[in-house]
C-alpha cells in the first residue's frame, strides 16, 4: 500500500472499530457473555438494546474535527482546533459527559486513554511535516484534552506507530510491536510504557479488567498490542475485543487502525462499514464546515476525503 492506501485503511479501519465497540462500551465482559453467549458477528447484533449500534462517539468524532480542521486551514492551528471541540460539545447531547467537562472545564489530569484517540491523525501527518513542527503541534494538541505525561508518552509512541505503518509494510504484528517497543527505549519512553509492551509481546492471557481499569492508557496500550499479535486478522481480532466490553469503543478503533494498516482496506468487512454512521454532533459539525450539506454522510467516503487533504499540508 502506499501512503493514500495506509491512511485511508486506518481511517476507515478507526471508524468501523468504534461502530462495533459502540454495542458492548461501559459494559462487564460477564453482562457482553450472558447477552450473546455466541459471540457477536455483526455491528447491530445487539440492536435491541442497545439501539444506536454503529453510530460515531467522540472517539471518533474528535479524531474528524482535528482532520477537518487541518484540511480547512491547510495547516495545524491549535487555537482552531480547540475551538471547534468545544463548538462539538453543544451540539445536542451526542457527546459523553466525560469529554463535556474536560472541555468546558479542565483539562484532564488522569492516565485516561481519551488522550489516544487523535492517534492516527497526528501519525498521518508525521508524513508531511518536519519532525520539529510536528511534535509541537501533537503536545499542543494533546494538551488540550490532556495534563498527564504518561499520556503524551502514549500518544507519541501509537502516532509513530501510525506514522510507522504509512512509511514501511509490516505483514507480521509481531514485529511491528517489536518495533514499537523498540522505539519505546529507545526514546527513553515511561518504563511502564515499555513493560506493557513487553507484556504484550510475552502473549501471557489479558486479565479481565472492570470498566475503570480497562479506561488507563496503559491498559488500553495493552490489550491492543495484546491483540495485534494475538489474532492474524481484522474481524478475529474485532470480534474478540468487542466481547470484552469496557473501554471497547477506544479500543475497538485502535485496534482497528491498526489492524486495517497491517492487513489492508481488503481485511475490514464491508457488511460492518455499511452500518457505521455519523453522531448528529459531528454531522451538524461537518455540515457547517464543508461541502457536504445535502448529502448523507458516509464515514468510508469521510476517510478517503480526509486522507486527501491530510496528506498535502507541509
Amino acid at each position: 500500500m502506499d501512503s493514500r492506501e495506509s491512511a485511508t485503511a486506518i481511517l476507515t479501519g478507526w471508524y468501523t472499530g468504534d461502530g462495533m465497540g459502540s454495542q458492548t462500551d461501559g459494559m462487564q465482559s460477564s453482562e457482553v457473555e450472558a447477552l450473546c453467549p455466541d459471540g457477536i458477528e455483526e455491528i447491530y447484533t445487539l440492536e435491541e438494546s442497545r439501539p444506536l449500534c454503529g453510530m460515531s462517539s467522540e472517539v471518533s468524532d474528535l479524531l474528524t474535527l482535528l482532520a477537518l480542521s487541518i484540511v480547512t486551514n491547510k495547516d495545524t492551528d491549535v487555537h482552531h482546533v480547540k475551538a471547534s471541540y468545544r463548538k462539538y460539545i453543544q451540539e445536542g447531547d451526542g457527546p459523553g459527559e466525560h469529554i463535556r467537562r474536560i472541555l468546558q472545564v479542565e483539562t484532564s489530569k488522569a492516565d485516561h486513554s481519551l488522550a489516544l484517540i487523535r492517534c492516527p491523525i497526528h501519525g498521518i501527518l508525521k508524513a508531511t511535516q518536519s519532525q520539529r513542527k510536528w511534535l509541537d503541534f501533537l503536545k499542543a494538541e494533546t494538551q488540550i484534552t490532556s495534563s498527564s505525561d504518561l499520556c503524551l508518552q502514549t500518544v507519541l509512541l501509537l502516532s509513530s506507530g501510525f506514522g510507522l505503518l504509512m512509511e514501511e509494510e509490516y505483514d507480521d504484528p509481531l514485529l511491528f510491536v517489536s518495533a514499537l517497543a523498540g522505539l519505546a527505549k529507545r526514546n527513553r519512553l515511561d518504563e511502564r510504557i515499555v513493560a506493557a509492551l513487553h507484556t504484550a509481546l510475552n502473549q501471557n492471557p489479558l486479565a479481565v479488567y472492570d470498566t475503570k481499569q480497562s479506561s488507563f492508557v496503559l491498559t488500553t496500550l495493552l490489550v491492543v498490542m495484546h491483540s495485534l499479535i494475538a489474532f492474524d486478522s481484522y474481524e478475529d481480532g474485532m470480534k474478540a475485543l468487542v466481547m470484552r466490553g469496557g473501554n471497547a469503543r477506544t479500543v475497538c478503533a485502535l485496534y482497528g487502525g491498526f489492524a486495517a494498516a497491517l492487513y489492508g482496506m481488503e481485511s475490514i468487512p464491508e457488511r460492518w462499514t455499511a452500518e457505521v454512521f455519523p453522531s448528529p454532533a459531528l454531522e451538524a459539525m461537518i455540515k457547517k464546515q464543508t461541502l457536504f450539506k445535502r448529502e448523507t454522510i458516509r464515514m468510508e467516503k469521510l476517510a478517503v476525503s480526509l486522507t486527501a487533504g491530510l496528506l498535502v499540508v507541509a
